[in-house]
């Protein structure tokens, strides 16, 4: 019985240690006007498409898969967000300038995080935002796309001015997406697992 005990605790230490297998081909999903694919090609190449009614992303890059996780990094890689920081006025009244890449002022959601670990949410936001907070840890911002910026760590202990450049297309920078089964499950523009998957298509 001990035996039989150990070879079933065996079977099931090898079934979680032996990592997931991934075919190259086009693995996707459809509802309604909603459409994401992604084609994972013989040479750890990627082309990614992600369509909705109003939107439209398209991007290429690299692959690597480790264990049960395919990783992502957009070529040419961009940074997600820039900021510039600097003091202007009072100390305890904090203002942000945002724009896009390219200088163009831009809608958004702007998410502060407190020393205190307290969140306070500047939502519809346009080019400026301002407020009074002394002690400011960190923030991050949506767009109105729903595309989240990672968080940035305030860096200067004397600062209350942000100028924040966001780029407003999708970037993949070591992104993890989940394999299991042979079935991606992806993440979203927010960065949150999905809970739907793409299943490879049959030629």
């Amino acid at each position: 019985m001990k035996r039989i005990l150990s070879l079933i605790i065996a079977l099931i230490f090898l079934s979680f240690s032996i990592p997931q297998k991934i075919q190259e081909g086009i693995y996707e999903y459809k509802s309604g006007f909603f459409y994401e694919k992604i084609e994972l090609k013989k040479n750890f190449k990627f082309k990614y498409e992600y369509h909705t009614e109003f939107i439209q992303s398209n991007l290429v890059g690299n692959y690597r898969i480790k264990g049960d996780s395919l990783i992502l990094d957009s070529s040419p890689q961009r940074d997600k967000i820039i900021v510039k920081e600097s003091l202007k006025g009072n100390l305890n009244r904090v203002r942000f300038s945002v724009t896009d890449k390219k200088g163009v002022p831009m809608n958004y959601h702007l998410y502060i995080i407190t020393k205190s670990n307290d969140t306070i949410i500047l939502k519809d936001q346009f080019i400026k935002s301002k407020l009074k907070c002394g002690d400011l840890k960190s923030f991050y911002i949506f767009d109105t796309k729903g595309l989240k910026s990672p968080t940035y760590d305030v860096v200067g202990l004397r600062t209350n001015y942000f100028e924040v450049q966001f780029e407003t297309n999708r970037v993949l920078d070591n992104e993890i997406w989940v394999i299991d089964n042979n079935r991606i499950y992806p993440k979203g523009l927010n960065g949150e697992k999905q809970n739907y998957c793409l299943t490879k298509r049959i030629e």
